[in-house]
């Protein structure tokens, strides 16, 4: 299992709101936790960090527990600024739908997330992809309909209630509350899928945000940072641009393309990193072999496709720098 996955780091908000409905169906909800270290009476500790591996193990348990249906979306539906706290804030105050997506990719774990999003942009449409942490085919209905149902109505708070999805394809089966799903989403919607993703009009990303204000953004950008921030390589800047990175590791972002993500310059970043003892390539190195062992060692993806996944457009290539990385080829990494 990928390391990462056992490291306390995500906010308890997604798994605050399940306990919630399970409390609601009068559901002994202190035995989902057993065996966790955790108790429910900790879930309302905003300084509170669970791993994935910790509520994966309740969220099974849960699902197990509590009456079949959409509880995803019922999690995912609540009002917006519960859902995501800080980083709603921080995209209510976007100037535009554009910098929004931005700030609320760079930012989302920040609001507890399990999946992880990236854009796909087109000419007419752009399309927010889930991917997952770990291969947990029992949760991706939930964790999708939570991501995808809690999005959709933050941008509707942000944007107009008026957004709707041009369409939704979801990599699983069609599940018995699919009448729910295409309720909530009002769009035609794909089951068995090859990929999980919410389309939407590339309108929106040009779209003026009413309540803007550069000064409450950049005072909850930061307060994100410092949420998110494990100190693991000692600065929120270095945890920023490895967030960045890994969301687009398909396109590779340049440093100049990162700072700018940032509100800063390209000279201001490279102070920051040397500051903090870093370089951005060697960054991008532990952010593309990351991904790629968790791959290697996790799915079925031949390995040109890992490739392909980390930015990759020539396997050799990948095999030579995967070597740089790890000192041994990616097939020995299976």
């Amino acid at each position: 299992m990928d390391p990462r996955l056992a490291e306390p780091v995500i906010p308890t908000a997604v798994l605050a709101g399940v306990v919630e409905i399970g409390q609601q169906h009068h559901r002994a909800v202190e035995t989902w936790f057993s065996g966790t270290g955790l108790t429910t009476d900790q879930l309302v500790d905003p300084d509170m960090r669970l791993s994935f591996r910790q509520i994966t193990t309740i969220l099974k348990r849960a699902l197990r527990d509590l009456p079949a249906g959409p509880v995803g979306l019922q999690v995912g539906g609540r009002d917006a600024l519960i859902s995501f706290g800080v980083l709603g804030l921080a995209v209510r105050s976007c100037s535009t739908g554009a910098e929004a997506f931005t700030v609320g990719l760079e930012l989302q774990q920040a609001s507890g997330s399990l999946t992880d999003p990236e854009a796909e942009y087109f000419e007419s449409r752009f399309a927010l992809r889930l991917r997952e942490r770990a291969p947990e085919p029992d949760l991706l209905p939930f964790l999708c309909e939570e991501a995808f149902g809690s999005t959709l109505l933050l941008v509707r708070s942000v944007l107009g209630a008026d957004v709707l999805p041009e369409r939704l394809e979801l990599a699983y089966p069609q599940p018995a509350h699919a009448a729910a799903v295409r309720s909530f989403f009002r769009c035609p919607i794909r089951f068995d899928a090859d990929a999980n993703r919410m389309w939407l009009s590339s309108e929106l990303l040009d779209r003026p945000i009413a309540t803007a204000d550069p000064t409450i953004r950049a005072m909850a950008m930061d307060a994100c940072r410092r949420m998110i921030d494990t100190g693991e390589h000692g600065t929120d800047t270095v945890r920023a641009v490895e967030t960045l990175l890994g969301r687009n590791l398909r396109r590779p972002l340049t440093m100049n393309e990162v700072a700018a993500l940032l509100y800063v310059t390209e000279r201001t970043l490279r102070r920051q990193l040397h500051d903090a003892g870093q370089r951005f390539s060697d960054i991008r190195d532990r952010v593309r072999e990351r991904r790629a062992t968790f791959l290697l060692r996790s799915s079925a993806l031949p390995v040109h496709a890992v490739a392909q996944e980390v930015g990759f457009s020539d396997p050799r290539e990948f095999r030579r720098a995967y070597i740089r990385w790890t000192g041994h080829p990616p097939t020995a990494a299976r």
